[in-house]
């Protein structure tokens, strides 16, 4: 009895020393004129692919949805290929930042075809059966274990720092950014852009190897020489010109994100794994991870990319508005794999529930959720207003946004079923009734069923498949 004090004031000591900050030191850019990665000649057309978050789910429908691109041929030039191997930029946010890092380190080199006569090559089934297992792993309760194991189980910071270790040890290796620029160099991978947010300041930080300038779009610029035309519907007074420049330099601030480079930092040495985690760190149960320039402050705490855009398209658009300006021959297609939480597929038990904070049990970034629906709405808006002036975007000819989302399977009945869902659902199942299951797939570090793994994959092949054409004659056209 007289050692229980002891005991016990040794378990607090070891519990509380999760409570301690760790900080991701980087050492200082030594030369602030010169980017850290050296810039890369660009392809044409310029094809992205925009992963969005959504933990497990995100990632096992980003795997269904890349092999079905894989698997669809693109004749350019007189030769066949695949159209997965036009990407060339992938943006993403948590989830689908964990799939976009897997596809583009572990994905087979460029020398190694696609397809062959029969389909994808037996080389990229096998990649494809392992892409598909892995992101379906239970990393939720692997991360727990960690910190329950190394005394971090109060400290959200420590649990980006678990799941990165947790992907490291089953597929990362432990690789690092300059190792992901060596294989964008050999064109064995897309350019990547692993998205979060600075809390510090809300802004969209790009963890990335492309270089700061590259998303230096000066839209401001444009819009200003357009409202300065004398022939416009509605004329704007010099005073009302001042007061809209004031307020689109302050939007300029929060639409460009922020890099590595311009907080003066070297990455070079950064776990890819840390990367992941800390666009994937949802507050506050994950992160942020706090990083500096030689262990000095500034600290900048970077979490959740979906924070700020959850789709990931917003870094791709600005990369791409400016490689494609007005009166450019060159083209771009966005190709969005949307596997964000439906907004609305919790409305119904909100619609008969007395108690309205039991939704967050199954939608717990609701009021996320509330937020970008507002600003998914007014970016809409905006898109299509500046599109139909022809002020700052390029024409549909030109640039190209494709959505694939999860949702919008059809599906058509029991025999429509993957093998694996056969005895979750009745004989008589309507396909309405399989698609609000989809719906209903939580967003977690892990795949619940075998169910929701297959009923992903399926839904991944129908939704590409609706788009094929569309993507075809796209890319096809762009020669």
């Amino acid at each position: 009895m007289k050692n229980i004090p002891i005991v016990l004031g040794v378990g607090v000591t070891l519990a509380l020393t999760g409570c301690f900050a760790k900080i991701q030191q980087l050492p200082a850019h030594p030369d602030k004129n010169s980017p850290v990665f050296a810039p890369l000649a660009d392809q044409d057309p310029l094809v992205g692919l925009a992963v969005s978050g959504g933990g497990s789910r995100a990632a096992t429908f980003a795997a269904g949805a890349l092999e079905a691109l894989a698997d669809i041929r693109i004749t350019r030039e007189g030769k066949e290929r695949s159209a997965l191997e036009t990407v060339t930029h992938m943006s993403s946010v948590s989830g689908g930042s964990l799939a976009t890092a897997y596809y583009t380190m572990k994905k087979p080199p460029k020398s190694v075809p696609v397809l062959d006569e029969q389909g994808l090559s037996p080389t990229y089934r096998n990649f494809f059966s392992d892409f598909k297992e892995a992101m379906q792993m239970d990393f939720q309760s692997r991360a727990a274990v960690r910190q329950l194991l190394f005394f971090r189980a109060f400290n959200p910071t420590k649990f980006a720092y678990s799941f990165s270790e947790v992907w490291d040890n089953n597929f990362f290796e432990e690789k690092t950014f300059s190792q992901l620029y060596a294989r964008e160099q050999r064109g064995d991978s897309p350019r990547v852009i692993l998205n979060g947010t600075l809390y510090n300041s809300g802004q969209r930080f790009a963890l990335t190897t492309l270089p700061a300038s590259e998303f230096n779009y000066d839209f401001i610029e444009l819009l200003i020489r357009e409202l300065k035309k004398p022939d416009r519907p509605a004329p704007v007074t010099p005073e009302g010109l001042a007061i809209i420049q004031q307020g689109l330099e302050k939007a300029k601030k929060q639409f460009l994100p922020l890099t590595f480079e311009q907080i003066g930092a070297n990455h070079e040495n950064l776990r890819l794994s840390l990367a992941v985690a800390t666009s994937a760190s949802f507050p506050p149960v994950v992160g942020p991870v706090t990083y500096s320039v030689d262990g000095k402050p500034p600290y900048h705490h970077i979490g959740d990319g979906g924070l700020f855009d959850n789709l990931g398209t917003e870094s791709l658009t600005t990369l791409f508005l400016k490689k494609i300006p007005q009166g450019s021959s060159r083209r771009g297609l966005i190709i969005v794999i949307d596997t964000s939480f439906p907004f609305d597929a919790t409305a119904g038990e909100l619609d008969n529930s007395e108690k309205g904070f039991e939704v967050f049990k199954d939608d717990p970034s609701r009021i996320v959720g509330i937020m970008e629906e507002r600003a998914n709405a007014y970016q809409m808006m905006l898109w299509d207003s500046l599109r139909t002036e022809g002020v700052v975007l390029p024409d549909f000819a030109h640039l190209r946004i494709e959505v694939l989302k999860h949702t919008d399977a059809d599906w058509t009945g029991y025999q429509d079923l993957p093998d694996a869902c056969r005895k979750e659902f009745p004989p008589d199942v309507k396909p309405e009734d399989i698609k609000q299951a989809v719906r209903h797939i939580p967003t977690l570090f892990k795949i619940k069923s075998p169910c929701h793994g297959a009923l992903l994959f399926k839904a991944a092949q129908k939704v590409v498949e609706k788009h094929r054409d569309r993507i075809v004659n796209f890319i096809q056209a762009s020669q």
